[in-house]
């Protein structure tokens, strides 16, 4: 074999190595885009179920109840649940384990 054909054996061959480079990256964009959402929504499920996340919401609450209670106008009291309806929207109430805020929680938002 000569070298000339040796050298256009390695170019070749490098050449088909970054092609299929670009290839992997393509359908990987491509599985990202098809799996993506769905595989980051799982993840964001998995942690709205977590303890932590629970508890910290909980405790949260419990900081604007305390708040809410201890409001003495109208305009601190509509401000305290406007943050709740914000910050609470998406939160399930069934996960409280405490009656009483899962009630104002409740109240609060209305359903």
């Amino acid at each position: 074999m000569s070298i000339l054909k040796i050298v256009l054996l390695v170019i070749l061959g490098i050449i088909l190595f970054i092609g299929m480079l670009f290839l992997i990256g393509a359908v990987d964009l491509q599985m990202m885009k098809t799996f993506g959402t769905r595989k980051e929504n799982v993840r964001r499920d998995i942690f709205e179920n977590t303890k932590s996340y629970v508890h910290g919401k909980t405790q949260d609450l419990a900081k604007y109840y305390e708040e809410h209670g201890k409001a003495n106008d109208d305009g601190s009291k509509i401000a305290i649940e406007n943050l709740i309806k914000m910050n609470f929207a998406e939160f399930d109430a069934e996960k409280l384990q405490s009656l009483r805020l899962k009630a104002f929680l409740i109240q609060i938002r209305g359903y």
